[in-house]
């Protein structure tokens, strides 16, 4: 049973930005980085004598001195030189993973997860790259998801990782075009203590138009492939941004998450912005008690726009398996501060 205890933004007491909430070094740590439309998620896990490890899922839409990624990581003390352990790539889709570009040049990188779905242009400037990387003079490993099976995520002691849904070049009902390609993301679970994590990426449960009532696409997927109890999350990270393409109510009811992490910016799709209302709705109408984070936080308030909408609205979470404790950074640009928006306790 977990219990959930919102914390006011006045009676909270905020950590100036740059340094992160203390916590003990055995805790595990959790940044989805504001990188405006896209993804971008650092883990650090626990260290229990033996060193903590990096890892990144997804690296943004940005390169050079707009790259988010590369300054969040040396905010918090991981300098150029030092060792990604892992970067997944969920798929190819330049909101997700152009920033690595920048990871792999600056950091060493020794495992790079690849979801496998084939894309020409940048992305295999990118791939190229990757097979190019070394750590400390000897070759990284590349895995692509389509070619291996059931690959071992050694994220150190105590902490529970599993791809749970990869790509294949024979996948059917998948969609086509941008759907096909937001089908091929690579879906992690995380678990630590009591405390479970489920990373979407861009994976969808129907199309536009279906009603949220029957899973499709990924979700369908997923849900015939666990139990209920398999997929449960504490903490859900939207697929495809808080798009109407996702989070189907019987994907919702299965995952039953006390938190939800949209990830989005101000990116126009047609004079449509994410996350879809409706999506926000069916969060709320199922648990009017779930807490949804969101990184484009007052941005259209704001004014901001997809030039400009990497303005740090980071979530930080961090956990050592009986207790998670949940920070948004609030306040105005340059100015922001590490709030505590919520903290859940397992029992």
């Amino acid at each position: 049973m977990l219990t959930l205890g919102l914390v006011s933004c006045l009676a909270a007491v905020a950590a100036a930005q740059t340094s992160l909430p203390r916590g003990r070094k055995t805790d595990l740590r959790i940044s989805f980085i504001d990188v405006g439309q896209g993804d971008a998620i650092w883990i650090k896990t626990p260290d229990t004598g033996r060193g903590s490890k990096n890892i990144l899922i997804d690296g943004g839409p940005d390169r050079g001195r707009q790259n988010r990624v590369v300054t969040y990581l040396q905010t918090y003390g991981v300098l150029p030189g030092a060792v990604i352990d892992y970067v997944v790539v969920t798929h190819p889709h330049d909101d997700h993973y152009p920033g690595l570009l920048d990871v792999l040049a600056q950091y060493q990188v020794a495992t790079v997860i690849d979801s496998g779905f084939p894309k020409a242009g940048e992305y295999e400037t990118f791939l190229a790259a990757a097979r190019a990387e070394q750590v400390n003079g000897k070759p990284s490993t590349v895995i692509d998801l389509r070619q291996a099976t059931d690959v071992p995520l050694d994220w150190g002691k105590g902490v529970t990782a599993r791809i749970t849904y990869a790509d294949s070049a024979d996948a059917r009902d998948m969609g086509s075009h941008n759907t096909r390609e937001n089908n091929a993301s690579a879906v992690i679970r995380l678990e630590l203590g009591a405390f479970s994590f489920l990373f979407m990426g861009d994976a969808e449960g129907k199309t536009r138009k279906q009603p949220p009532d029957t899973a499709r696409f990924v979700e369908r997927v997923l849900l015939s492939r666990f139990a209920p109890a398999e997929l449960h999350a504490t903490v859900l990270k939207a697929g495809h941004h808080g798009s109407e393409t996702g989070s189907t109510l019987p994907f919702l009811r299965a995952v039953q998450p006390k938190v939800i992490v949209v990830m989005t910016g101000r990116r126009s799709f047609n004079g449509r912005f994410l996350p879809d209302e409706g999506v926000i709705e069916r969060y709320e109408e199922l648990d009017p008690d779930v807490l949804i984070l969101r990184t484009d936080d007052e941005d259209e308030a704001e004014g901001h726009t997809t030039k400009d909408d990497q303005d740090g609205d980071d979530i930080y979470m961090r956990t050592d398996g009986r207790t998670l404790r949940v920070y948004q950074a609030i306040g105005p640009d340059r100015r922001r501060r590490w709030v505590k928006v919520a903290e859940l306790t397992g029992g």
